[in-house]
Formats: C-alpha cells, sequence, structure tokens
C-alpha cells in the first residue's frame, strides 16, 4: 500500500486478508480519497455482480467487511482513540433537546395566538344600553382625576380644553367591557365609546380622516357623525351631531399607546391556555 493510494492493497480489503490495524487504515483511507473509495466501489460492484451470476463467487466475507458492526468489530481491537472513530455517537440528548425546543415552540405559538386581543366590530360603538349593564360609574370629577380610567385612553382635560361630564363601563353579554363617555367639545356633545380589543380588518377599507399620526377612519360622514380608530390595545369610537373636523379636532387629544408586548402576549396567552386546560 502507498501513501498516495491503496493500489492492490483494494483486493486484498475485498478478499479479507488484512489485519485488523491495516483494514482500519485503509477504511480511513478510503473515507478521505475519493480515487480509491470509487474504485473500491467499483470492484464491490463486479464482485456483487459476479456472485449473483451462475459461476457465482462467494462475497459473503466482503458483505461482512463493509457491514458497520464487522467494521466496529475491528475496531474494538484498536487503540482508544482510533475506536473512537468508528463508535456510533449518542445522539439520545440531542434529540431530547431538539423535542423540547419543538414543544416549547408548539407553546409559545399556541400562547401568541390565544394572547392576541379580540377583535372589535364598529358596532361596538352604537353602545346598546338593552345588552349591556353599568358595572361602573363616574362623574366630572372622577373623570378628572383618572383614577378609575387608568386602564382606558383619555385626553389631558386640562391641557386640551374638553370638559368631561360623565362616563359609565358596561358590561356586555358577551363579558367583554365597554367604556362610555360624554364629552363636550365647545358646544359639541361628543360620545366616546372604548373597547379593548382590535380593530376588525375590513375597517381598512373605510375612507380616513386627515389626523396626523394616527389611522382615524370615517365610519359615518352623516349624523351622527362617527370616527374610530386603534391605540394600543383600545378601539376609540367617537360620534355627535356635529360636523367631522369636531372629532378629528378632538381625536388630536387623545395620546397614542403601544400595543402589547410579545412577552405580556404569550403570557395572556398562557392564562388563557391554562384556563382551559383540565
Amino acid at each position: 500500500m502507498t501513501a498516495k493510494h491503496l493500489g492492490n492493497t483494494l483486493h486484498d480489503l475485498l478478499d479479507g486478508r488484512l489485519s485488523g490495524e491495516k483494514a482500519y487504515a485503509a477504511m480511513a483511507h478510503l473515507g478521505a480519497c475519493e480515487e480509491c473509495a470509487t474504485r473500491y466501489h467499483e470492484l464491490c460492484a463486479t464482485r456483487e455482480a459476479l456472485s449473483t451470476a451462475d459461476a457465482g463467487i462467494d462475497m459473503t466475507f466482503a458483505r461482512k467487511l463493509l457491514d458497520k458492526d464487522r467494521i466496529a468489530q475491528i475496531a474494538a481491537h484498536e487503540s482508544a482513540s482510533k475506536a473512537r472513530a468508528t463508535q456510533r455517537r449518542d445522539r439520545r440528548p440531542a434529540i431530547v433537546a431538539g423535542t423540547l425546543t419543538v414543544a416549547a415552540s408548539g407553546v409559545v405559538a399556541v400562547a401568541w395566538t390565544l394572547g392576541a386581543p379580540p377583535q372589535v366590530s364598529l358596532e361596538f360603538a352604537a353602545a346598546d344600553a338593552s345588552q349591556a349593564r353599568a358595572v361602573a360609574y363616574m362623574g366630572a370629577q372622577g373623570m378628572r382625576s383618572g383614577d378609575q380610567l387608568t386602564s382606558w385612553i383619555h385626553p389631558d382635560f386640562e391641557e386640551s380644553g374638553i370638559v368631561p361630564v360623565e362616563a359609565q363601563v358596561m358590561e356586555r353579554y358577551n363579558g367583554s367591557n365597554v367604556l362610555v363617555a360624554t364629552l363636550l367639545q365647545g358646544m359639541d356633545v361628543v360620545v366616546v365609546t372604548e373597547e379593548h380589543g382590535m380593530l376588525a380588518p375590513e375597517v381598512a377599507q373605510l375612507p380616513r380622516a386627515d389626523v396626523e399620526g394616527i389611522d382615524v377612519f370615517v365610519v359615518s360622514s352623516a349624523e351622527p357623525t362617527r370616527v374610530a380608530w386603534q391605540t394600543g390595545d383600545v378601539v376609540i369610537a367617537l360620534g355627535c351631531a356635529c360636523d367631522l373636523s369636531v372629532l378629528t379636532s378632538m381625536a388630536e387629544e387623545f395620546p397614542t399607546a403601544d400595543g402589547a408586548g410579545f412577552v405580556d402576549r404569550v403570557g395572556d396567552g398562557l392564562h388563557e391556555l391554562a384556563s382551559i386546560l383540565p
């Protein structure tokens, strides 16, 4: 056997005439030398064809030599450093880790979906009292203090000049809460309706009002005029028997808010998932 190619050693390897150490060296060379590996496989194919012919040759020894267990058996008599090359790597920890990762990703995906805010249709702005009950009431002073409006979006009453009149939180038949507030913009009475959730996709087909920084949709341009928009996880609607410009100027006084972050949404989803699991 030369340092460059196996040469006739290929035949000795196929015939099983090499000792354990030489057989190991020859197999290692095949793994690194493409030319010898090609030649070796050609010889194997030729002998396999001959073994299946009428004048077949017994190739049992070659099949044993190529068997992974046989190679491991040969390597078992070699040094520990050489034997390690033939041992099967224990992939169980990697498989377990991969399985856990996939399972965790699946739980997070489900939690993300369950944690999504509910869709809010524009019908919520109608504030039909027959289908809701009041669970909290605020007078003008309570609205100015803001203590009872912490989970809702409202303008700065001092800076904006908008005058609060009263507000109440209504619990609808489906369990959702809606804030219904009455405000004064000059001489115009404006009804504000808010609900936690996300505007339904079909709202994108509505015309937009000219309000800087936010997408305010014109729900109705005839009396009562009504607009709606999304800020954070709250949907806000304004309505009054007034000109559209009154509502757009008031919309500019409402602060904007960020929606729930990834962690908050997944946390909400995990809480929801825990509530539905037995």
